[in-house]
């Protein structure tokens, strides 16, 4: 079962899924603000915030083609990264992706690096859990770090017992 974004407890440690960081990336979503408010908690001391090494790269990619798709060079995802592959002098005039590893130090998020044991740990998420390795990789990162909250906006983490999902949807 999933709780609010805004009901995560006072002094908790909690683990951030790239989908909260692109919502607070995207000030036209309607999960902008919720997604905002918690790395804004995270700055100011009110909770702990980590991710991963995996989750900063998936980050500053999906921060690179929405910058793409805000110039309107093209409609679709799929399209923006054809066309950065095609055209890497876009890449070069791109600006928004490289603020965020200085943003997410100033929101105080401990960016945690992922080891070959976690991506041994992260398969029995795959097999008995039935995640995808990114998020399974987030899981075992989790278990490693003797976590429990999950700030995603991704259902499927419900599946695994130890996890205790806070979603800015709710």
């Amino acid at each position: 079962m999933s709780h609010p974004l805004s009901q995560i407890p006072h002094n908790a440690a909690v683990m951030v899924d790239v989908n909260v960081f692109v919502y607070a990336l995207t000030p036209q979503s309607n999960l902008h603000y919720p997604c905002r408010e918690l790395l804004e908690r995270g700055a100011y001391g009110e909770v702990t915030l980590y991710t991963t090494v995996s989750v900063v790269a998936d980050v500053l990619h999906r921060a690179m083609v929405l910058e793409v798709l805000a110039q309107k060079q093209v409609q679709r995802s799929a399209d923006a990264v054809a066309l950065l592959k095609q055209q890497p002098d876009i890449v070069a005039g791109l600006t928004r992706y490289r603020t965020i590893l200085r943003d997410l130090r100033q929101a105080r998020i401990d960016i945690l690096a992922l080891t070959y044991r976690d991506l041994h740990a992260s398969r029995v998420y795959r097999e008995h859990h039935g995640l995808l390795v990114n998020d399974s990789l987030i899981v075992a990162v989790m278990q490693r770090e003797r976590m429990s909250f999950l700030a995603t906006n991704d259902s499927d983490f419900e599946r695994v017992p130890h996890i205790v999902a806070y979603m800015p949807n709710l």
